[in-house]
């Protein structure tokens, strides 16, 4: 989910960002405080390229997560209103209410600043206002705000209180897609997951990633207009019984992206880069971070095979291991996962976490696109809003009920940024 106002048991590529070419960092240039960014900034044909080579923050300085949720909304047995199953988006309103999104109920519910019940709309159908798969939920103009049905195709707009306001659909220009956010006049952006080609025609055998679009819909649902085309998905075809066989790898990248206003981030987790368009597709910034290591190793492969195990029943073990023993493995894993904007326009990058383990770390640049530093959320935590003061998600119990909550974000002062040209 867009914010418009605004892996396997190790963690190596966003952990190690902090302990890169600490030479480098001395040599870029630090302030007598200690406080400089250690960023590069230059021009390269009109794209302005920033290299962060270390944080801004001074350990001990940076931003942290409240120990106590302020709002905890989710109850293992209680009032149907309560209960939440498959959460896949919250946000704040203006006025303090809370809308979620509950993919289970295919309903969006609106609880007050204090967590208590107030309305719903919405449930399973094809007519407006009812959706059949609730996969993103953003913010729209005021206090509206909209929904995207990815088994409808479908974008539904809705005011502060829940009544439909329009419908937008996509059509079937594009295969399997995701939105975005919404662009200020209107219009939406969305991401494929993978080509409109078949996986197994774009990649004869073994690992690929076909090219994927992400592309702008129109608040009047004319036709779409591509803003870029990325790498997608990356999968494995296998062979099975004489037939092609299309499997997820471990390791496997996709492209990331994220909306801030007028701004679209979009990543292909290969290397630690993020480029930055306007809505027409030009590239306007390239955020770096040189020197990650993202090798795959034999033990980062068995560990992965392992947590993969843990989820299934034992039963099941021979023949998964058979599986991503026949499979090959990408020589480099994912440099990050999610991307989130701030209300500030800082934009999150989460560490790589394999589905469905939830990222822990993220790591923090600020508008100007050098890297702050990185923030550690609560365990079992998954990320969907970012406030000045607070963030907003879902957190999971040990029995993997699900609660929206909102942790205060302490930040301690501000650091000054030093860009070097």
């Amino acid at each position: 989910m867009s914010n418009e106002r605004a892996g396997s048991n190790e963690r190596p590529a966003m952990g190690r960002i902090m302990a890169v070419a600490c030479y480098v960092l001395c040599a870029a240039g630090c302030s007598a405080g200690g406080t400089a960014s250690r960023v590069v900034e230059r021009d390269s044909a009109g794209v302005v390229i920033v290299e962060s080579n270390g944080p801004a923050w001074p350990e001990g300085a940076g931003w942290t997560v409240g120990d106590r949720p302020l709002v905890d909304i989710g109850v293992v047995e209680g009032p149907v209103e309560y209960q939440l199953t498959q959460v896949e988006g919250a946000l704040r309103l203006e006025d303090g209410r809370i809308a979620v999104a509950d993919g289970g109920s295919r309903e969006i519910r609106i609880y007050d600043a204090a967590g208590a019940f107030i309305s719903s709309t919405g449930g399973r159908g094809g007519a407006p206002g009812e959706y059949q798969q609730i996969v993103s939920l953003g913010y729209g103009p005021g206090d509206s705000i909209w929904v995207y049905d990815f088994g409808a195709r479908r974008f539904t707009v809705l005011d502060g209180d829940g009544r439909v306001g329009r419908t937008v659909s996509l059509g079937g220009a594009l295969s399997a897609v995701t939105a975005v956010g919404r662009l200020p006049d209107g219009s939406f952006v969305v991401r494929e997951f993978w080509g409109s080609g078949s996986q197994s025609d774009a990649i004869a055998s073994g690992l690929g990633r076909d090219p994927a679009a992400v592309a702008l819909l129109p608040a009047d649902g004319s036709q779409l207009d591509t803003i870029g085309v990325f790498p997608g998905r990356e999968v494995y075809i296998g062979s099975e019984d004489g037939r092609a066989v299309m499997s997820a790898p471990l390791f496997a990248r996709t492209t990331s992206a994220a909306l801030h206003r007028d701004e679209i981030f979009v990543g292909d987790q290969d290397p630690f880069e993020i480029g930055v368009y306007s809505a027409d597709g030009t590239l306007l910034r390239l955020l770096r971070v040189p020197g990650v290591d993202l090798r795959v190793t034999g033990e980062d492969v068995a560990a992965a095979v392992e947590e993969q195990l843990a989820r299934q029943p034992a039963e099941r073990h021979a023949m998964l291991r058979q599986h991503y023993a026949n499979m090959d493995v990408p020589e480099l894993r994912p440099a990050y996962g999610r991307l989130l904007v701030d209300a500030a326009g800082n934009l999150w990058v989460s560490e790589y976490a394999a589905y469905p383990v939830v990222p822990v770390s993220w790591n923090v640049f600020a508008a100007d696109g050098g890297l702050l530093g990185e923030v550690q959320m609560p365990d079992r935590f998954q990320l969907y809003e970012i406030g000045e003061d607070y963030l907003l998600g879902v957190w999971r119990d040990e029995i993997y009920v699900e609660h929206v909550r909102i942790y205060p974000l302490e930040k301690a002062a501000e650091v000054e940024s030093y860009i070097l040209y």
